[in-house]
């Protein structure tokens, strides 16, 4: 992973030292879940499960994606999904809204970040540094 690679995922507030121990430095790993983290379908189950007010199914996606968003390092994709999930959990379904607009900003921020890793893998003058995991 290279400095460009790295501050890309840094600047989302992602633990990407923490994601790495969780599986066990393999740095291949974590970016194989890294390319297939935007084809994931929760998100998208989240949102229509919100939607059509299926609040069992909606907390459900929300679980989902707090859970992954914790494993790949995504800190506050994981804290404002386990806002939701709380919410969802209360019954607090005036807070709902507010809660899904931080949610999907976040989700997209994190997919901006992931993008622009990919990028930034692919830049040619950019040193390895293995410091920078």
């Amino acid at each position: 992973m290279n400095a460009a690679q790295h501050k890309a995922l840094a600047l989302r507030e992602t633990d990407i030292d923490g994601a790495l121990r969780r599986m066990s430095e393999n740095v291949k790993l974590y970016e194989d879940c890294l390319h297939f983290f935007p084809e994931d379908t929760t998100m998208k189950q989240l949102n229509a499960a919100v939607t059509n007010s299926a609040w069992d199914e909606a907390f459900t996606a929300a679980h989902a994606l707090k859970g992954m968003a914790g494993n790949m390092g995504f800190v506050p994709l994981m804290h404002n999904t386990g806002q939701l999930v709380i919410q969802l959990r209360g019954g607090h379904m005036k807070e709902i809204p507010a809660a899904m607009q931080l949610v999907n900003n976040t989700y997209r921020d994190i997919l901006d970040g992931i993008h622009q890793y990919f990028v930034y893998a692919n830049e040619k003058g950019e040193e390895n540094d293995d410091e920078s995991k």
